[in-house]
């Protein structure tokens, strides 16, 4: 008799813990409590998308990052591209924090140089606003509009440096800094053909706003080194490199603004 006394109870004790466990179909228990995780696409009450309209009154087409890592540039970020007097709609879910929220990083693309000077095709490169990013919470089904605004006159600040490198060469050639091998900025190819001009960038990071350059060279059959110089954001850095030799840089401020 003892030992069903005991039986009962441990199956009356189980039945207790059960039912203070048990989670209704709308993903919340009894006690009105939710079952939602933190991520927005796990609960069907927390997974409806929001809306968020990137408006560009500017007139440069931008490109539109989410929670980008400035130090490692990774392209898979991309929200969107707007071009100039556009609204661009795009759905993103809630943010994962509801306190920091997320942060939208505006680079307008700016023209270095155009086909015509190129020989190929037109060269957009990114600069970004001062203070222009955009940090908000998205909330699940909310709609949102956000403002690209025009910048002004020295408000654009270029993300790498530049080069213009001119082939006077007979042979074709290829630059490198290092042991990275470059690529030019028009067609991602790595051969500079004799007579030719080569626009390539140069990672300078963030915090810094120059970078001495002493390990760059051109490449035909033989390696010509450049005269180490130190590179500022917001120039251009023109060369003439031949088969023996090359010349020390010009150097020109470029202008964000001009064509606007």
């Amino acid at each position: 008799m003892g030992k069903n006394k005991i039986l009962i109870s441990a199956v009356f004790l189980f039945s207790l813990i059960a039912c203070g466990n048990h989670v209704s179909d709308n993903g919340n228990n009894e006690l009105g409590l939710s079952s939602f995780d933190g991520n927005p696409s796990s609960s069907s009450n927390f997974n409806l998308p929001a809306t968020i309209n990137f408006f560009n009154e500017s007139s440069f087409k931008v490109d539109i990052y989410k929670n980008l890592n400035p130090e490692h540039f990774d392209p898979t970020v991309l929200v969107c591209s707007v071009n100039p007097g556009e609204t661009k709609k795009v759905t993103l879910y809630a943010s994962f924090d509801n306190k920091i929220g997320d942060t939208f990083y505006m680079r307008y693309k700016v023209l270095l140089a155009n086909a015509f000077e190129t020989g190929t095709n037109d060269i957009y490169v990114d600069a970004e606003r001062n203070l222009s990013n955009i940090n908000f919470v998205v909330e699940s089904g909310k709609s949102y509009t956000k403002t690209i605004p025009q910048p002004q006159l020295g408000e654009l600040r270029f993300v790498n440096g530049y080069m213009k490198i001119q082939n006077t060469g007979t042979t074709q050639i290829r630059i490198e800094k290092g042991v990275e091998v470059l690529e030019k900025l028009d067609d991602k190819t790595i051969h500079l053909l004799p007579g030719n001009f080569g626009y390539y960038d140069i990672y300078i990071h963030p915090l810094d706003e120059t970078l001495t350059i002493n390990q760059l060279k051109a490449f035909s059959s033989d390696y010509v080194n450049f005269p180490a110089f130190v590179m500022e954001r917001g120039k251009l850095y023109s060369f003439e490199v031949s088969n023996t030799a090359v010349t020390s840089p010009k150097i020109t401020t470029i202008n964000p603004m001009a064509g606007q």
